[in-house]
């Protein structure tokens, strides 16, 4: 282990990489100080420039923008009430009515400290579960991987936005969309439509930039300003207090990262569901009596420690095992394959390195992030309200500048717009875009493996322990979904 330590620091010390990675942290803290840009988008629009750049380079670059994301719009999200991602929406209960109580920087300290600190943990668990995962991850057959993968799809589409019909009917969508182009086992080409672009499937940049950047693009046009909140003067000695807070409250912080390592770890569950269950975990009860009145310190800390930390477990079975550990992991996962690069059991075997050197990335972009936002914080609220007719232009610009790159092909672009409408609709009629980029990533691993699993071991395959372990969480995740969809539709129960 200090041998394969020694060589990732190196790796991740190399000039181009540690350069790619400051852009992407840079890059990634805009995005999050500007409201509405999730890491989902922000990632969606910087795939397309890593092509040609060095594996650890280009995943690199893509892991710092997606970790700085919510450090930057948890600053957003206390001193605006507008969560610069979907994932500190958690924040802003607590932090934006710290602020208005005139102690904004006190919740700004507390907010980048548990940030960064979550972030070095959760890369410390990383480094520390990846060498022990090897043995594991070798237990892992055909039928094993198959099943992991139905169960993160299964999460996600249950579990995300509480409306699992909508859930199960995205991550089916995006499952007959994987189906475009050549079959992997056989190469016979499926509705292609006579079309040479579509013999290779449909392509990953196109849809997601269309999923997630038009529909956000198209809602900062239709966006006004909102003028930065009321409140009494700003001081700088609360940064001090709020950091010493997060250390005066250590179990809180602590269970907090294990929440957010352990639900990044379950393949498709990541996201915004972390900070939601830390927060309700750091609130308990409160929240139903005078006592959890807003403005409570423990609810700005608790959902930015899991928020960071669950990059550190999404990263376990999106690196371990080929199946990503969220939506985003989706994305970086994608950025594997476009550098030619695999994520899976022989990833651990033959780039341990590589993986240990992601993990000490994603550690120094949450701690540098956070230290860069401390001399920024002042002036968030101003750059946060530029007007959205201004932002979507030049955005626009740069989604469809990304698009063509792709592959040089104008029909990229016009697949941008087409999935594009797609997602504004997905977005109106609330239905999950997170599974159905899920269903389209995981579906080739479905297939490929059930079919490997049914010629090797036949329906039987379902019987080895492992499967039988993952078939019965599968059962656990339909229940639990249909238990909750039923607590939410009773009287007098709301959600989060």
């Amino acid at each position: 282990m200090p041998d394969v330590i020694s060589s990732a620091l190196s790796l991740a010390a190399h000039g181009p990489t540690l350069l790619a990675a400051l852009a992407g942290l840079s890059i990634g803290l805009v995005c999050g100080v500007l409201p509405g840009l999730s890491g989902l988008s922000t990632l969606a629009i910087l795939l397309p420039f890593i092509y040609g750049l060095d594996p650890l380079t280009g995943v690199g670059f893509l892991l710092a923008a997606h970790a700085a994301v919510y450090t930057g719009g948890s600053v957003t999200a206390i001193l605006l009430g507008i969560p610069g991602a979907p994932a500190n929406a958690a924040t802003v209960r607590d932090g934006f009515a710290l602020h208005r109580q005139g102690r904004g920087l006190y919740a700004v300290g507390a907010a980048l400290t548990a940030s960064a600190l979550g972030g070095l943990l959760s890369a410390l668990a990383l480094v520390l579960l990846l060498p022990l995962l090897q043995p594991v991850v070798l237990a892992f057959g055909a039928p094993e991987i198959f099943l992991l993968a139905l169960v993160g799809i299964a999460s996600v589409a249950l579990l995300d936005q509480g409306e699992p019909l909508k859930g199960l009917v995205a991550a089916g969508l995006g499952l007959f969309l994987a189906t475009f182009g050549y079959q992997r086992i056989t190469g016979v080409p499926r509705f292609w439509m006579e079309s040479d672009y579509l013999l290779d499937g449909i392509r990953l940049v196109p849809l997601v930039l269309g999923l997630f950047a038009i529909p956000e693009i198209v809602r900062l046009a239709g966006a006004g300003r909102r003028p930065a909140a009321a409140g009494t003067a700003l001081r700088w000695r609360d940064l001090a207090r709020g950091a010493a807070a997060v250390l005066e409250r250590p179990w809180t912080f602590l269970r907090s990262v294990g929440i957010g390592v352990l639900v990044g770890i379950v393949p498709g569950v990541g996201g915004e569901t972390a900070p939601y269950l830390a927060y309700a975990a750091a609130r308990g009860r409160r929240d139903r009596d005078a006592a959890g009145e807003a403005g409570d310190i423990d609810g700005v800390i608790a959902p930015e420690a899991s928020n960071n930390a669950k990059e550190g477990g999404s990263l376990v079975p999106t690196l371990a095992l080929g199946i990503p550990g969220s939506a985003a992991m989706a994305l970086l996962l994608g950025g594997f394959l476009i550098l030619g690069i695999e994520p899976g059991p022989d990833f651990l075997v033959t780039h341990l390195d590589m993986a240990t050197a992601l993990a000490i990335i994603l550690a120094v972009t949450n701690l540098v992030s956070a230290l860069l936002m401390v001399p920024l914080a002042a002036g968030v609220a101003k750059l946060a309200s530029i007007r959205g007719q201004f932002l979507a232009p030049a955005l626009l610009v740069l989604v469809v500048v990304g698009a063509f790159a792709t592959g040089n092909s104008g029909v990229d672009v016009l697949f941008v717009f087409l999935f594009g409408a797609l997602g504004l609709l997905m977005r109106r009629f609330n239905y999950s875009r997170p599974a159905l980029v899920l269903g389209f990533i995981l579906g080739p691993i479905l297939e490929t493996y059930l079919h490997i699993s049914l010629q090797a071991y036949g329906p039987a395959f379902i019987t080895r322990p492992i499967s039988l372990t993952l078939g019965l969480m599968l059962v656990g995740v339909f229940a639990w979904s249909y238990r909750k969809s039923r607590a939410d539709r009773r009287p007098g129960v709301t959600g989060p």
